[in-house]
């Protein structure tokens, strides 16, 4: 017999930015702010109070914290010690990822279930690749240090990253997000909108409907739609689209020997040039430029 198990193919992106560990005094405090990705931070030492839209939340010793973007909340060390964290924003367009890291503006991981699961581990092996850049012995300690790592090193930080994203999609899926919270998510109406239009958006990239069209059929707004969509996705429906057909260019770049103006044409882009600027924006690079990094397909 001859079998053959296969996955889907995939093609998402990941952003990893301001991945690091960090120690501040008795009294530190940052005032209010806001970042464009979602943040994921542990307490590792001591403790912290963030005032998360207007709400008060305490992080202890073990405890993990998830904000997701756009969320405003500030920092005060009111512990007797110094605080001790590891920290990083991410983004990834990957929509049931987004869906689920998105259930609420924040997400507290008390110590106790963090401490029965991966976690633990995978901070270990960040922490081990965080030294390989420290000081010698002897050196003044640093204020501050940007740590070098060889094209395998990153690569494997990116997968301790991601493992630790997938940790806390497991145990959010056994937890209750903080109580204060829960009037902030989203309900089982605005879920059945937000997957209603995702199900429209994604069954043509080429003759997707227009956000005011949907709106008109779901009988809101298309402030209203849109508003729902970005609390359910965690991106606006036109962020969707943008980032659907910028998925299937790179997959159809890197697994067809269609040519880019047919790739172009099969996306809905008005001109083969259309797409190439657009594809330069999304990614930094041309089409041909991104398929030669990938493949020795076809280059016209």
């Amino acid at each position: 017999m001859d079998t053959l198990f296969q996955f889907h193919n995939a093609t998402s992106t990941f952003q990893l930015v301001g991945c690091h560990f960090g120690i501040k005094p008795q009294g530190w405090s940052y005032p209010k702010h806001h970042h464009h990705l979602y943040e994921l931070s542990c307490c590792m030492e001591g403790g912290i109070t963030q005032n998360i839209n207007g709400i008060e939340v305490s992080v202890e010793a073990g405890d993990w914290l998830l904000l997701k973007p756009g969320v405003k909340h500030s920092l005060h060390n009111t512990s007797p010690f110094h605080y001790a964290f590891f920290n990083f924003h991410f983004d990834i367009d990957d929509l049931g990822v987004r869906n689920r890291l998105g259930a609420a503006p924040f997400l507290i991981i008390p110590s106790s279930p963090a401490e029965e699961s991966r976690l633990p581990g995978l901070l270990q092996q960040c922490e081990a690749m965080m030294h390989k850049g420290s000081w010698k012995d002897g050196e003044a300690e640093p204020e501050s240090r940007i740590i070098e790592l060889a094209a395998h090193e990153h690569l494997a930080l990116q997968g301790y990253i991601m493992l630790i994203i997938h940790e806390v999609i497991v145990l959010a899926n056994s937890l209750d997000s903080h109580p204060d919270a829960a009037g902030q998510q989203a309900s089982a109406y605005e879920l059945d909108i937000a997957h209603a239009v995702e199900h429209r958006l994604s069954q043509s990239l080429s003759e997707a409907p227009s956000i005011s069209e949907l709106a008109k059929q779901l009988n809101l707004s298309r402030s209203q739609l849109s508003k729902i969509f970005s609390k359910v996705y965690g991106l606006s429906p036109r962020q969707y689209l943008s980032r659907r057909k910028w998925n299937n260019a790179k997959e159809l770049l890197t697994t067809t020997n269609l040519t880019v103006y047919s790739i172009a044409e099969q996306l809905g882009f008005r001109s083969v040039n259309h797409f190439s600027r657009q594809f330069r924006r999304w990614v930094g690079v041309s089409p041909n430029q991104y398929r030669r990094s990938k493949t020795d397909g076809p280059q016209v």
